[in-house]
């Protein structure tokens, strides 16, 4: 608690005032929380930090920038800023690691160490505009408005976007992506029954659900 109470008065930014002006901010404040945020609510939830120490609060993690989020006891929110020093954090009991500057939900352990994990981010389709969107999407799009602040535009109109989940392995420390050469590296003994399943079944190793139903044969 005395970490989070620290983090609060000198590390964390909130999400009104100053920030309030950037477009950035307004474009995330025009998204429903179904969108930005990857959990539906803010939940109940345990900071683990790198040192040991830890914190309790109400957390959410923004889809929009991967920046772990947390409400004040009068519901002001915040950026929680030194996230650098974030081991892991659950929330609502849902265990997420802290991994190359993005959080990654566990979605299962496998008895060589290994942890299936899925990042939950909006990205974009800026082929187009090349605008503000640095990713493209491929899937659930959308469009959205302009916003505009004192002697600046910025215009978002028919710029794309999606929240994508993507599948990652994680072991020892250290994330994999989801493609062929690593799962049967890792899980050998299971080279003949992950080709069976390739050959029966067309798997886009970015897509987090086609990724999860072959790691079934894993277990």
């Amino acid at each position: 608690m005395k970490r989070l109470i620290l983090s609060i008065l000198t590390l964390a930014l909130m999400l009104t005032g100053a920030r309030a002006q950037t477009a950035k901010n307004q474009f995330e404040e025009s998204l429903p929380d179904s969108i930005k945020y990857v959990m539906p609510a803010f939940g109940q939830g345990v900071i683990v930090y790198k040192d040991g120490s830890h914190a309790r609060g109400l957390f959410n993690i923004s889809t929009v920038d991967q920046s772990l989020r947390f409400k004040e006891a009068n519901g002001t929110e915040k950026i929680l800023i030194n996230v650098g020093q974030v081991d892991r954090v659950t929330i609502s009991s849902v265990a997420f690691l802290n991994a190359q500057e993005m959080f990654l939900g566990v979605v299962d352990y496998y008895n060589n160490d290994v942890i299936l994990c899925v990042n939950k981010r909006l990205v974009f389709d800026d082929r187009k505009t090349g605008g503000y969107g640095l990713s493209s999407a491929s899937s659930s799009i959308q469009t959205v408005g302009t916003t505009s602040q004192t002697g600046n535009t910025y215009t978002y109109t028919n710029i794309k976007y999606e929240v994508k989940e993507t599948p990652y392995l994680y072991k020892k420390g250290r994330l994999y992506a989801c493609t062929k050469k690593n799962i049967t590296k890792f899980f050998p003994d299971k080279k003949e029954a992950v080709e069976s399943y390739l050959q029966e079944n067309k798997v886009d190793f970015s897509n987090y659900k086609q990724v999860e139903a072959l790691m079934e044969v894993l277990k």
